[in-house]
């Protein structure tokens, strides 16, 4: 227990001397973090517009197809629009499934470069393009996996508030809040072990270290969470001054302390895997 109390704090302090013994380092994941955010909501906005617009006229089709109508008079006017709304509905599965592949992508490129560097700054040895096609190999399984989490969120969000069925919306919100966490905690440790396993390895290493080390990790993350939740406090303290000043000061903190946390899960899982 002492010995994984010292992994911890060398783990922060570790990378602390890291970035102070060079202080530039932490420009390239700046500026990729930033530019992924940009670039993925300019996406984000596109796709989800032309979503919502084929939403509105399914939801108008179906509300002139339902209106004043007797039971069996629906059932023959949905028919006759059936091909109508098929269609609206498989550009819908269309653009949904873009807005996925292009978010898949987007986030494997600006974050596999930034993990990578984060290697590079703790002096790993690390080859680049291996670490990439892993990064996106690994990815696919935790893509996936938040996939068919946001599919069960969404349907029960579309039962309660589109269609005001009767749906079980708090526990699906709930239940899917504690697989994200879950999903985050395996995800960012099976970034570092891709470094010198493979796919399928890392995968397995993963849950085994996950698990059998969780009370070192977990205490990990929630340092680094207090840490985002300290400069949360600040960004809120500002916005009272001056939504310029927060956003500002907000960019300047919040980016380099992402930075930071990358190294410090590297050095500390690191550690971990080297006392096996």
């Amino acid at each position: 227990m002492e010995l994984k109390k010292k992994i911890l704090i060398k783990g922060f302090v570790d990378s602390y001397k890291a970035v102070r013994k060079n202080p530039s380092c932490i420009a390239i994941p700046f500026f990729s973090d930033l530019l992924f955010l940009f670039v993925f909501f300019i996406a984000y906005n596109f796709f989800l517009g032309n979503i919502m617009n084929k939403v509105i006229s399914l939801l108008m089709l179906t509300g002139e197809s339902l209106q004043g109508l007797t039971q069996t008079d629906i059932t023959l006017n949905i028919l006759s629009n059936q091909q109508q709304m098929n269609s609206l509905i498989i550009s819908i599965g269309f653009w949904i499934f873009g807005l996925a592949i292009l978010s898949y992508l987007l986030y494997c490129i600006f974050q596999g470069l930034v993990w990578f560097i984060a290697h590079k700054i703790l002096e790993e040895k690390t080859n680049f393009k291996e670490y990439i096609k892993r990064f996106f190999a690994v990815n696919i399984l935790w893509c996936i996996s938040f996939i068919i989490i946001a599919y069960f969120y969404v349907k029960a969000v579309i039962y309660t508030q589109v269609l005001r069925s009767p749906s079980n919306l708090g526990t699906v919100s709930i239940f899917s809040a504690v697989l994200l966490v879950i999903l985050c905690y395996f995800a960012l440790i099976s970034y570092v072990l891709i470094k010198k396993h493979s796919f399928v390895d890392s995968i397995k290493k993963s849950f085994s270290l996950g698990t059998k080390e969780f009370q070192t990790i977990v205490p990990m993350y929630v340092l680094l969470i207090l840490g985002f939740a300290l400069i949360d406090v600040l960004l809120r303290l500002l916005f009272m001054i001056s939504t310029t000043l927060m956003i500002i000061v907000g960019i300047i903190l919040m980016f380099p302390f992402i930075a930071y946390a990358r190294i410090v899960i590297i050095s500390v899982i690191e550690n971990l895997v080297k006392t096996k």
